[in-house]
Formats: structure tokens, sequence, C-alpha cells
């Protein structure tokens, strides 16, 4: 629970892995570390906190994750802190993660979160080996309900709490948060909302990823179908992925053994600076070749390729209109 007042309190990851299997959990704990530097924008608030700086309106935040030693917790544990960019005093959010694989017939990850009781005691965490020692179950508060289910698409994760049982505990148990995350090399997007649990209604929509200093990024939602017979009532589902439009990029994998890799770029493309447009690029990634394009206004919402055996369909998201996050 407490976990939830520190998330209330700010603004606040191919082939599908096989249930029960380790291999995921490896994957996650290698690739989610690193330090990530978001912009992050309020569409929807009713904490002060958060107004008073102004619907609509843009910060830069810093998330910091690091595996750490705790094997009294697991096996796999990162912890993870958050602050705004120019203050990294002021922590939003300390964590324990604790990666383990999902329970069949569940597919992917199960992340437990774990709060500090006393989050001052351990902040910067990461950068103070000697203090790892100290930490001990005691020291933590588990945040039921809140976990988070993620799954592999391609060489991203993604997912997020399931159903009303992350409590907000602000008003008593009257919300919920809906939490969403997608973990890349080169993305980390999330999306916090805070709903009454009687009737649904939206009260709060935080909306973060990738901060770019020179342009303003839009984040798509991309379909990847794959058809064994080339005919288009063959297709099926094999990956949904995330990109952002400023040279955003994600590799997949088809059953037949391609190994490829999709962009998307716009304002960052360097060869058509007389004319904008959306780009959307197919390449093969072990031969190093481009195997096709798409392009269309720069200012479109979605963008498509379709090579008969292979479609795929990218959606532009966002916060009030997100059909293709919400079929997810």
């Amino acid at each position: 629970m407490l976990l939830i007042a520190g998330v209330a309190a700010m603004v606040t990851a191919g082939p599908i892995a096989i249930a029960g299997t380790g291999g995921d959990v490896d994957t996650l704990e290698k690739l989610w570390p690193g330090v990530r530097d978001s912009t992050e924008e309020v569409f929807i608030s009713s904490d002060p906190n958060v107004t008073a700086w102004g619907e609509g309106s843009a910060r830069r935040v810093r998330t910091v994750v690091a595996p750490v030693e705790a094997p009294w917790l697991g096996q796999h544990v990162l912890y993870l802190e958050e602050f705004l960019h120019d203050d990294p005093e002021s922590i939003r959010r300390q964590l324990l993660l604790d990666l383990q694989p999902a329970e069949p017939p569940a597919v992917g990850v199960r992340v437990r979160l774990y709060s500090f009781k006393e989050p001052r005691r351990w902040i910067h965490l990461d950068r103070r080996p000697k203090l790892i020692s100290d930490l001990h179950r005691a020291e933590v508060v588990k945040a039921e309900g809140c976990d988070l289910m993620l799954k592999k698409e391609g060489d991203q994760f993604s997912g997020g709490t399931v159903g009303r049982d992350c409590i907000d505990i602000r008003d008593g148990g009257l919300r919920y948060v809906e939490y969403r995350l997608v973990v890349g090399e080169d993305l980390y997007w999330y999306r916090r909302r805070v709903l009454l649990r009687k009737g649904n209604d939206l009260q709060e929509e935080v909306f973060g990823f990738n901060w770019f200093e020179l342009n303003d990024a839009r984040l798509f939602a991309c379909r990847v179908e794959w058809s064994v017979t080339g005919r288009k009532s063959d297709l099926r589902l094999l990956a949904r992925l995330e990109l952002h439009d400023q040279g955003g990029r994600a590799h997949f994998a088809t059953p037949d053994g391609r190994k490829l890799e999709l962009t998307l770029h716009s304002q960052d493309w360097p060869f058509m600076a007389d004319r904008d447009a959306l780009i959307l690029l197919l390449q093969d990634q072990v031969q190093n070749t481009p195997m096709a394009s798409a392009w269309t206004e720069i200012d479109s919402d979605d963008i498509a390729i379709n090579l008969g055996w292979l479609r795929i369909q990218c959606g532009s998201m966002v916060p009030q209109r997100d059909e293709l996050l919400a079929s997810r």
C-alpha cells in the first residue's frame, strides 16, 4: 500500500516465451537496468501537488534501475528510484522489484513491488553497496494488488497491473491505480491512471516516455502479423511493439527464423529536409539490408507495411483515444 502513496503523490520495460521458464526473467533483468530520461505530461489530475504545475505541461524525469543482491527477497531483484532530472536528492519513488516467472497459464514475468518503510534511509541504494547488507525483509512492505505482469514482445516487455486491486490509499480505497509500462532498449514508456472503483470514472492520467530535447516525439503502437502461406486470411498476431517517431526501433523474429528490425522516423529523418514525412522502415538484421518502407504525411496517425506474408500496422497512441493500447 505504501507504493500507491508514493505513486499517487507523483506523476508517476518476436516469439512469445513459454510460461514457467526463467528465460524472460533473465532477459528483463538485463534489459531494465540503466538511467531512463523521460518526458512526463499530466492530462488529467485531481492531485493538488500535480495540478500545481498545470495540466498539459511537461516535466523531465529520471528513472534509475539497478540490480541489487537481496536473496531474502528473490534471486532477480532490481532497485528503482525516480526523481526530477534537476533534483536527484528529492526522490519521488523508491521500489524493490522482484522478478519471477509468471504462473501458468500466464506467460512472461511477474514483477512484485516493494516500498521502503524508511525511504530516506535507502536513497541511492544502487550506489551504496555497503548499505545493502543492512537491508532486510522487515525494512520493506509489499504493494499488494500492484504486481506488474510483463510479456515479451519482440525485444520489448510490455504490460502492467491487472484488475482493480492496486488501491489508491489517498481516498480511503475509493480509487484504484492502473499502471502500464513498456521497457525496451531505446524505449521507456509508462502510463498511470487513477479511476473510481465504482463506476470506473477516470480521475487522473499521466503519460511519459523518452525525453527528446529538439523534437516533440510521438509514440506509436505497432501490430505485427505473419502468415506461413502468404495469404491475408492466414495472418496471425506475431507481436505488438511500441516505437517513438524520432528513430525509435524494435527487433522481432518470425517463426521461420528471420530476424527483423523496425524503425520509425519523422523530423529526425536526415534525407528529406525539404519534405516532412512519417517513415516506417523494415530491415533484415542479419543481412543488414532494407526489406520495405512506407511513408505518409508527418502528422498522420497511421502508417503500415504490407508484404503479404508480413503485415505491420502502426497507430499513434494518445491518452483519450487509445484503441490500440486498449486492445492489448
